[in-house]
């Protein structure tokens, strides 16, 4: 029983948190809740009128008062088509709204939680949730909480007009609406745990459609569409199997909330007719009372059938709701130290990390890079060289040890500072589907002209751009399919030149260019990476002969360091490092 109750708890907590963004559009919600009295008083009306016109209207054969009977159900019609069609409205601009504060949260969100989230989920579950899980609570702002709403009013006025008729009538309600109650929970509850399972299954499903897309070139590539199509065929038909169960359990629960009012109206009908009879009532308010009644149990039970409804939507929303109620593991302090310019002096002290428990990537590294130094971390895949760029950047912070930067820890600094200051180049540079002058702006969006054209050119970028028949205005596809591995570095460097930041961190950022421009580019680099700090994470080991200080890095640990000729002389990890590289025609 208490885990039952922590689940509704939890699930009541999801459906406030999902109607807080209808906080901003509350006077519109209040407009809206007045079309819905007026719609449900409208509606109402009509039959009250339909009681009057057999009751005095037909008994008296009063023509007069037929004709203000029929002027005045037209002026109801036309109020209700009025509320109507600005409910309409109303509802579409809340939806709207809603979902677009919605989605830009969970957009938001994830700028928050930063990279240490995103390499630990995939894309393809953060589109659907985005998607897939948005655009189910979009049925909640447009449907759900509405429709509730206005059936809730319908269902309070009709009873009062009810009882105002009859109270003997009015209570035949109550065994009525039992008996739904009797028939309803089981179908609920197994259409509860179908919606559970159809959440988690649009999620797989979202998911493993964006893998397809990914990865077309990889399925050309290994002739595995068969694989792929199994698969995806697999997550398709479990989800259609579990869409047609809750489809059925839908049209059960409406079959037997039918046959209960319906069962209740022929109940109704033989009370009616005896309390006519006993001239208890008249047939005019018979009448009236009966088309009341079947109008009520209708939008009553629909209201059972809404609540229902909503807590299934409630579970694929309450994984919006734990997303956007995560901390993120990177957070800015209060009074953060801002560095209006890093001369870039960094040192590791005692500095350990893993990624997961017990799975140690880093232990006690310690090291010291003074400004304008160039520095390389050389070992094999796995070593670390990576994680220490992801520290150095606060990606991660270090489970234990300080890192500093010109000698202000790097928790104490502001997150803006640091990321303004060291800049990137990785081998696999992201193209935006945008134009190449777009692409080049991402280094330093209030560039001029002028220092985008510098930056090409020192990229050795320029001269295709000129050669394309938009120049920089050329628009390239999304991730930049269309550009060789060669030219995505060189729009990688570009960014570079363009931010200038004071300290510089490459992953290979020439290993996709061919020799000749490799060395312009190196040309290029070596004025622009003049005065600044270095940190390479070092492939090809020929392009580090002539740094400062190499770090041979060997599970989480710093085993050799020392200058090229250094490490050479000491006949270690490096040097085997170096005759494998010969023999593999790297150097």
């Amino acid at each position: 029983m208490k885990n039952k109750s922590s689940m509704e708890i939890s699930l009541f907590k999801v459906y406030i948190w999902a109607l807080s963004f209808l906080k901003p559009y509350s006077m519109k919600v209040l407009l809206l809740i007045i079309c819905g009295v007026v719609i449900a008083v409208s509606e109402l009306i009509i039959p009250k009128m339909f009681g009057f016109f057999i009751d005095d209207v037909l008994k008296n054969k009063n023509v007069n008062l037929f004709i203000y009977c029929l002027c005045a159900i037209l002026f109801v019609l036309l109020l209700k088509l009025i509320a109507t069609a600005l409910k309409e409205y109303l509802q579409r601009y809340i939806q709207e709204n809603s979902v677009r504060d919605l989605q830009w949260n969970v957009v938001s969100k994830l700028r928050i939680l930063g990279a240490s989230y995103l390499e630990k989920n995939s894309t393809g579950k953060m589109l659907a949730l985005v998607n897939t899980e948005v655009a189910a609570l979009q049925q909640l702002y447009r449907r759900y909480f509405p429709e509730m709403i206005q059936h809730i009013l319908f269902v309070s006025i009709a009873i009062y007009f009810m009882l105002d008729i009859s109270l003997y009538l009015s209570l035949t309600i109550i065994p009525c609406f039992s008996l739904y109650y009797l028939l309803g929970p089981s179908i609920e509850k197994q259409a509860t745990n179908i919606g559970k399972k159809l959440a988690n299954s649009q999620i797989d499903l979202g998911q493993k459609y964006y893998e397809s897309v990914s990865l077309i070139k990889e399925l050309h590539v290994f002739n595995s569409f068969k694989w792929d199509s199994d698969k995806t065929l697999k997550e398709v038909g479990n989800n259609t199997d579990l869409y047609s169960k809750r489809y059925w359990y839908a049209y059960l629960r409406g079959s037997i909330r039918r046959f209960t009012y319906y069962f209740g109206a022929i109940i109704l009908i033989i009370f009616g007719c005896y309390l006519i009879g006993e001239e208890t009532i008249t047939a005019g308010d018979f009448v009236s009372f009966l088309l009341l009644y079947l109008a009520t149990m209708h939008k009553l039970t629909s209201v059972i059938t809404l609540l229902t409804e909503q807590k299934m939507l409630m579970f694929q929303a309450s994984k919006l709701y734990e997303f956007t109620h995560l901390q993120p593991t990177i957070t800015e302090m209060e009074g953060a130290i801002h560095l209006n310019k890093v001369e870039g002096d960094i040192n590791f002290e005692n500095v350990s990390f893993s990624y997961t428990p017990n799975n140690p990537i880093l232990k006690n590294l310690n090291f010291n890079i003074k400004s304008g130094e160039k520095i390389a971390f050389v070992g094999e895949s796995g070593s670390g060289k990576s994680t220490i760029a992801k520290l150095m950047i606060r990606f991660y912070d270090c489970n234990s040890g300080d890192i500093s930067i010109d000698d202000n820890p790097i928790n104490l600094l502001s997150l803006e500072s640091i990321r303004q200051s060291i800049g990137i180049v990785f081998q696999d540079v992201y193209i935006f589907g945008s134009t190449i002058k777009d692409n080049i702006l991402f280094g330093n969006p209030s560039a001029t002209e002028e220092e985008i054209i510098e930056a090409s050119k020192a990229a050795q970028l320029h001269d295709y751009i000129i050669e394309l028949p938009d120049q920089y205005n050329t628009k390239v596809d999304e991730k930049g399919d269309t550009l060789s591995g060669g030219l995505k570095q060189r729009v990688g460097l570009a960014r570079l030149f363009l931010m200038n930041p004071s300290i510089v961190i490459m992953d290979e950022p020439t290993s996709a260019l061919d020799n000749i421009t490799e060395k312009n580019i190196q040309n290029s680099l070596d004025r622009f990476l003049k005065d600044k700090t270095v940190i390479t994470i070092a492939h090809r080991l020929s392009t580090i002969r002539d740094y400062d200080r190499i770090y041979v890095l060997e599970h989480g640990i710093i085993t050799e360091s020392g200058s090229h000729e250094q490490l050479l002389a000491k006949n270690g990890l490096y040097k085997k490092f170096i005759l494998q590289t010969k023999e593999a025609g790297l150097v």
